[in-house]
């Protein structure tokens, strides 16, 4: 198999990173990573998040539209993933999220599949509606699309766009917040993922999405320079589908807050055959007021 190796990403993180720790202190993060599921509010305008991680997955059944019994043993790595949100007007924001992939796995016949590349883009945008009020949730929707970098004939992506939308209810109870994401995905449908696999192509594959978790409130000393903890979980995944992409897997993790910036870890594991054995991911994410990048000395 032909190795697909980015060359150029180390001195774009380089960049994004000199960017960040050059940026002066500002709000804390309001990033849930490392779930999957957003809160309804946005973030305050102007104020943006950089961040930087890994993923780990074992057995995901990836790429999408892979059929059942196609991979006997898959590994994929996402390293780096790098993502940027920011705030626009205090009721909408823009993100962007993008990774680089290598992907390890066997074939049943013994074949071996070992790609180091582009992942996809994603562009998104979410909308914050209504305030939290005694009985009402927070209610906010986000929209947006993939777009097909990843290659599908090194089965790092399926060439093809997908579309999708959710309403987002956040909703604070106690010590903890409550989320809900419920939603539409349109996978696309432009052929097969596995060489010679039985593959009716045209169409697409439309599924239900659905996040629901909590998030606790900060624990630890609540004064300047103080680390902070924050315990997430959530179980998430999409059903409803046409060609074997029903996902589902129960995701927990942490964050430890100083100051603007964030590490998350977490781990996952899936609750249905086609989903993950196990998941890990960690990452940090840095909080800004993006005004500070144009602001003269």
């Amino acid at each position: 198999m032909r190795r697909a190796v980015g060359c150029r990403w180390p001195r774009a993180v380089a960049v994004l990173a000199g960017l960040v720790l050059r940026m002066p202190a500002a709000a804390s993060a309001y990033s849930l990573l490392p779930l999957e599921m957003q809160e309804a509010q946005t973030l305050p305008s102007g104020v943006a998040e950089a961040t930087i991680g890994v993923s780990y997955f074992k057995d995901l059944r990836y790429p999408p539209f892979t059929p059942p019994g196609a991979i006997r043993s898959q590994a994929l790595v996402g390293l780096p993933q790098l993502g940027f949100r920011i705030g626009a007007g205090d009721w909408a924001e823009i993100q962007a999220s993008y990774e680089l992939l290598y992907l390890d796995e066997e074939a049943p016949n013994g074949a071996t599949n070992r790609q180091y590349g582009s992942g996809d883009a994603r562009l998104f945008t979410k909308i914050w509606f209504l305030n939290e009020r005694a009985v009402r949730p927070a209610i906010g929707i986000r929209f947006g699309t993939k777009l097909p970098n990843a290659l599908r004939s090194e089965r790092l992506g399926t060439d093809d766009t997908d579309f999708g939308g959710a309403i987002l209810l956040s909703k604070t109870a106690g010590p903890v917040t409550a989320h809900a994401n419920l939603g539409l995905l349109l996978l696309g449908n432009s052929g097969p993922t596995v060489p010679d696999a039985s593959f009716t192509a045209g169409g697409q594959d439309d599924l239900f999405t659905y996040n629901l978790g909590v998030v606790s409130e900060p624990l630890g000393a609540v004064r300047e320079g103080a680390v902070t903890l924050k315990l997430l979980g959530e179980v998430a995944g999409q059903a409803g589908s046409r060609f074997d992409n029903d996902r589902s897997a129960v995701r927990g993790g942490v964050q430890l807050q100083r100051g603007p910036g964030t590490i998350y870890i977490g781990a996952s594991v899936g609750l249905i055959t086609p989903s993950e054995d196990v998941g890990a991911s960690t990452g940090f994410t840095y909080t800004f007021d993006s005004a500070t990048l144009f602001a003269s000395d």
